[in-house]
């Protein structure tokens, strides 16, 4: 094995270590000597890869992307591209069975609120759900066209939110996965309603805007 390749699958088994922590205990079992016992690996080796904390949370919310990121290329080599949007929607909300959710659900609750302090994983995170956002605005503009732009960009951060909180819920909260299909379907409701009255004014925001 390479040298890069080594310090690849290193920095892997401490970010696979960190995912399984925050999903079993949440972020106040967070530490390196925590990280350090959970992947095996001595303090000094973790903090070798990850000086700071900041930066190895900053890459566990690339490496978890990858994870779904993976499973979604999976289902879409599969699909038709009229299908991809219903694809999309029935993944994120936990409606099909043959591409399930990762097990790691609560480890994004545990990212948000790290992110509360740290910019850069704030803006690590910002840009994931930016540009999940706009897949979905894309996919909405190929399946409806008549919903027209402003809708797209409406709907596109209206699912991402119900997306984040619903998983909140029920990963985090424990609230019933029988939640899954009267949130998918309540997103389903809502573009019709966008079909049937799509917004008449322009958009309030531009597409995914910041406020700092």
């Amino acid at each position: 094995m390479t040298t890069d390749a080594a310090r690849e699958d290193k920095k892997t088994q401490i970010l696979d270590a960190t995912t399984a922590l925050l999903t079993g205990h949440g972020l106040q079992a967070l530490s390196f000597e925590a990280i350090a016992k959970e992947a095996g690996l001595s303090r000094q080796l973790v903090r070798y890869y990850y000086p700071e904390l900041d930066t190895l949370i900053a890459d566990l919310c690339d490496h978890l992307g990858k994870v779904y990121q993976e499973i979604l290329i999976g289902g879409i080599m599969e699909i038709k591209q009229v299908e991809r949007l219903d694809f999309f929607l029935d993944f994120f909300f936990g409606t099909t069975e043959a591409y399930p959710m990762p097990d790691n659900l609560e480890a994004y609750d545990s990212l948000f609120a790290y992110a509360a302090g740290s910019r850069q994983v704030k803006e690590r995170l910002r840009a994931k759900y930016r540009t999940l956002g706009q897949v979905i605005q894309h996919e909405l503009a190929i399946v409806h066209p008549e919903l027209g732009e402003t809708a797209c960009d409406e709907l596109s951060f209206l699912f991402v939110s119900m997306m984040h909180a619903h998983w909140s819920y029920i990963a985090t909260l424990g609230f019933s996965d029988a939640y899954n299909r009267v949130t998918r379907d309540a997103m389903a409701r809502l573009i019709a309603s966008y079909i049937e009255a799509p917004p008449g004014a322009p958009p309030i925001a531009p597409s995914w805007m910041r406020s700092d």
